[in-house]
């Protein structure tokens, strides 16, 4: 019988979601100067801190002994009363204002759990990311681009390879704010009974340096030469000291090169066994989605989305993502509090000599 992904579930009783509310419904998400904000969050992460301590018990995921979770869900959340619609660019916003903050502080708590929480400037400009499909991104290979299928995939793997540190992200949360009618699937895949279904050839030619990676695509226009950077040959899986590491990329044309025909012919089978043991979430508002990006891939069904007279979408998702480690991105440009703009300064000109 196939294992299949697993996802620890927890449900706040409805005391415990008046409580949480309670601590965070006074706390604004600010346009910017996120210091502050990230005091008060912690300040209310401490009041509320007996909710949570099955999470606190999994704060390392795929790592915490005896659990070795690769997905969290949170259920029965609180939610803002009345969210607006979203700006027709919202995804391009640092900032939506909203009557109240509810959706943003209860993700970034609830990340602030497992690590710090941050962002990727390119990817949003706020610490918060709104992810708000538009007309006219539509086809696009992110997570704007409602029609596109974001095939499974280890967010930012690249960014493990271009700097001498991990940039990353150890894990990724995702909540509703409003939704669609016929929203997407959020695809959760477990690397690891996924590999269990691989023979052993295949997991040598994916724990192989034969892999060359490319940026996300919302990253290749930021800067000049950046569509053109690619990493060195590096592995999709590698076992470390910690726990297995996974670095594939498996949607448009991000895995560059797979080196050898035996690498290719491992790739197409480990989607296939990613297809077989994945499992199909749907991101809505009070619930929350924690993905352990060290092992567990992800994806994102297309659809089609809605949009009012105003060209406004129904669908609105938040996201933040965590690391354990904020020095990593010392050598990078810090836009605002924890949210950072890569540089990756003669990157281009040193891989261009890697094989």
């Amino acid at each position: 019988m196939i294992r299949k992904t697993s996802i620890y579930t927890k449900r706040l009783s409805d005391a415990e979601r008046a409580m949480l509310l309670d601590a965070v419904s006074g706390i604004i998400y600010p346009a910017g100067n996120y210091r502050k904000y990230l005091e008060e969050i912690a300040a209310a992460r401490r009041r509320v801190s007996g909710i949570f301590s099955d999470l606190i018990a999994r704060d390392d995921l795929s790592r915490s002994y005896p659990h070795y979770v690769g997905a969290i869900k949170i259920e029965n959340l609180p939610v803002d009363a009345n969210p607006p619609m979203p700006p027709t660019q919202g995804g391009g916003l640092k900032w939506i204002e909203k009557p109240s903050y509810i959706s943003e502080n209860v993700l970034v708590l609830v990340a602030s759990l497992f690590g710090h929480p941050y962002s990727m400037f390119c990817e949003g400009r706020g610490l918060v990311n709104n992810l708000v499909p538009t007309r006219t991104t539509s086809t696009e290979l992110t997570g704007l681009g409602a029609a596109s299928d974001l095939r499974f995939h280890i967010e930012n793997a690249a960014l493990r390879f271009l700097t001498g540190y991990d940039c990353s992200p150890k894990a990724l949360f995702l909540t509703g704010v409003r939704q669609d009618v016929t929203p997407p699937f959020t695809r959760l895949s477990d690397a690891r009974p996924a590999l269990a279904l691989l023979g052993p050839e295949d997991r040598k030619a994916l724990a192989t340096a034969s892999y060359r990676l490319r940026l996300p695509y919302r990253w290749r226009g930021f800067r000049d030469g950046y569509d053109e950077l690619i990493t060195a040959r590096v592995p999709l899986i590698r076992a470390t000291p910690d726990g297995l590491l996974v670095n594939a990329v498996l949607y448009g044309d991000m895995i560059a090169d797979c080196g050898t025909a035996a690498g290719e012919r491992a790739v197409r089978n480990f989607e296939a066994a990613l297809e077989e043991v994945a499992l199909d979430e749907v991101v809505r508002p009070g619930e929350l989605l924690c993905i352990d990006n060290r092992v567990t891939l992800h994806a994102r069904t297309p659809f089609k989305a809605s949009f009012d007279d105003e060209g406004r979408a129904y669908r609105w998702a938040q996201r933040v993502f965590v690391t354990e480690r904020l020095e990593n991105f010392r050598r990078w440009n810090e836009v605002d509090d924890n949210v950072f703009a890569p540089t990756f300064a003669g990157a281009q000109r040193d891989l261009q000599q890697v094989g």
